[in-house]
C-alpha cells in the first residue's frame, strides 16, 4: 500500500511538497483553501503549474479533502448552492494540479436517516457536468452520524451519480469503527472488506484514510488518534497495508501527530514497518 499523509499548505501551496518529502510520505492530501470557509481561493496559475510539475518527482498520488462546510442534503437553498459551487471550484482547481480526485463528506443525515435523495442526486449531476471529466468525486465513510455512516449510503451515491466512472469511495478506518464496523480483528476486517465487496465493489475504493480511534466501537465519534494509541491498535494498519488488493492503493494519515501538528514522521514510519 501507497503510504500518504495530509499535510498543511501554510505558506503557499509548494511548501506541501517540502512537508511531505520531511515525512517520508508517498502521497499527499492537501486542502484546496480554508476547511471552514466557502470560497475556494486557490493558488496562481503559475504556482499550479510548478506544483503540478514538481510533486509527480516524489509521490505517487495527490488528493484533495473538500472542504468541511459542504452538505449536498442540505436544507436551506443557499447552503445547497454554496455547497456546489464549492465543490466545483474544487474539482475544477484539482484538474489545474493534475490531482484527479476530492475526497469529501457527502452531508447530514436527517432525524438518522439519508433523506433528501432526489436533492442530493440532482446536484452531484450538476458539479460532475460543470467540472473537467478527468477530475472523481470520492464520497467518504462517516463514524455514523452523518451520510456515509453505512455502506449502503456510499453504494447508494456511486449507484446514482450521473457518471459512475468520475466517482469513488474513501474508507476511513477510524469512522468506520466509530460507526459500528469492528475492524479490531482480523476476522472482523475480514467481514468488513466482503461487505465492501458486495455493497460497493473493490474497484470503487479510490483510497483510504488510515486513523487509529479515540473512543471505541460505535461510539459515533470522530476524534482520530495517532497509529497504535487508540481503541484499534496497530494491528489492523497491518492487516490493511499488506492486502494485496490495496497494493497500488493509497492510505492517507489524518492523525493528530506526536506534537499535535497533524500527520508526522513517526506516525509515517510505524507505518512503514507494518508495511512488510
Amino acid at each position: 500500500m501507497i503510504i500518504g499523509a495530509h499535510v498543511s499548505t501554510a505558506g503557499g501551496l509548494l511548501k506541501a511538497i517540502d512537508r511531505g518529502k520531511e515525512i517520508g510520505a508517498e502521497a499527499l492530501q492537501i486542502f484546496p483553501s480554508a476547511p471552514l470557509r466557502w470560497k475556494i481561493s486557490g493558488w496562481e496559475d503559475e504556482t499550479c503549474q510548478q506544483f503540478a510539475a514538481e510533486w509527480p518527482k516524489h509521490f505517487k498520488q495527490v488528493v484533495f479533502h473538500g472542504i468541511y462546510l459542504t452538505n449536498l442534503a442540505a436544507d436551506l437553498p443557499q447552503n445547497q448552492h454554496l455547497s456546489k459551487i464549492a465543490l466545483i471550484d474544487t474539482l475544477k482547481l484539482a484538474a489545474k494540479l493534475g490531482n484527479i480526485a476530492t475526497v469529501f463528506h457527502p452531508g447530514n443525515y436527517k432525524s438518522g436517516l439519508f433523506e433528501r435523495q432526489d436533492q442530493v442526486k440532482e446536484l452531484i449531476g450538476r458539479i460532475l457536468a460543470e467540472t473537467p471529466p478527468t477530475t472523481k468525486l470520492i464520497y467518504e465513510n462517516s463514524a455514523g452520524s452523518t451520510i456515509g455512516g453505512k455502506l449502503e449510503d456510499l453504494a447508494w451515491l456511486v449507484e446514482n451519480s450521473s457518471q459512475t466512472d468520475r466517482v469513488g469511495v474513501c474508507l476511513d478506518t477510524c469512522h468506520a469503527f466509530a460507526a459500528g464496523y469492528d475492524l479490531k480483528s482480523l476476522e472482523g476486517y475480514q467481514e468488513y472488506m466482503a461487505k465492501v465487496a458486495s455493497i460497493i465493489g473493490l474497484e470503487k475504493v479510490y483510497c483510504w484514510h488510515l486513523n487509529d480511534s479515540k473512543f471505541g466501537l460505535g461510539s459515533k465519534r470522530d476524534r482520530h488518534a495517532n497509529i497504535g494509541q487508540g481503541e484499534l491498535g496497530k494491528e489492523p494498519f497491518g492487516w490493511i497495508l499488506n492486502d494485496q488488493r490495496w497494493e497500488t492503493t493509497a492510505g492517507y494519515l489524518e492523525v493528530p501527530g506526536m506534537t499535535n501538528q497533524g500527520p508526522d514522521k513517526p506516525n509515517v514510519q510505524l507505518l512503514k514497518k507494518l508495511r512488510r
